[in-house]
């Protein structure tokens, strides 16, 4: 697939795990960006990524995110923070992003981070690593999933209701994010 630097670019930036956050992201591009360019350039990637599979998608983004470097010159935050995250090679978790609205919810007490073993699995796919935020039910349901052998959970968090992660373990809610 042939793209443009500025599509490089916004690409480069994404935060995305899935083609849906992906495609996501460029429609607000599309929609908010003050730049007439940048508008073009997000209307253009939807409509190469559009019809391409997750995998097909998913593989244009981290050879982007993994090989493309940035012009000289001014940088924005994001491309500071896509920049910070190539050097890291940190990988990326499918699922709620870190800072994902749900984090933030009233009913939301716990953040699990987990590895899907199942090939039908009710989140995911077989091999999948994902962070996921869920309510104290939705934590009970994982805990049963991961007794049949359907995933393994690898970190738990506690989530406080100003969304600040705690150990499970320590009762005076040391927050540790």
């Amino acid at each position: 697939m042939e793209l443009n630097e500025m599509e490089k670019r916004m690409l480069f930036q994404t935060e995305g795990s899935e083609r849906y956050a992906i495609l996501h992201e460029m429609l607000m591009a599309s929609r908010y960006a003050k730049d007439l360019d940048r508008r073009k350039a997000a209307d253009s990637l939807m409509e190469k990524l559009r019809p391409l599979s997750d995998k097909e998608c998913m593989e244009i983004v981290h050879d982007i995110r993994k090989n493309y470097r940035l012009p000289k010159g001014g940088k924005t935050v994001g491309e500071l923070i896509a920049e910070a995250r190539q050097k890291s090679d940190a990988e990326q978790l499918k699922g709620h992003d870190i800072m994902a609205l749900e984090r933030f919810d009233p009913e939301t007490r716990h953040m699990v981070i987990f590895e899907v073993f199942s090939g039908d699995s009710f989140v995911g796919d077989k091999g999948d690593r994902m962070r996921l935020f869920l309510t104290d039910a939705g934590y009970r349901k994982f805990q049963e999933r991961q007794e049949n052998g359907e995933i393994k959970i690898q970190e738990h968090l506690k989530v406080a209701s100003d969304g600040n992660f705690y150990h499970d373990y320590n009762r005076n809610e040391e927050h540790i994010r």
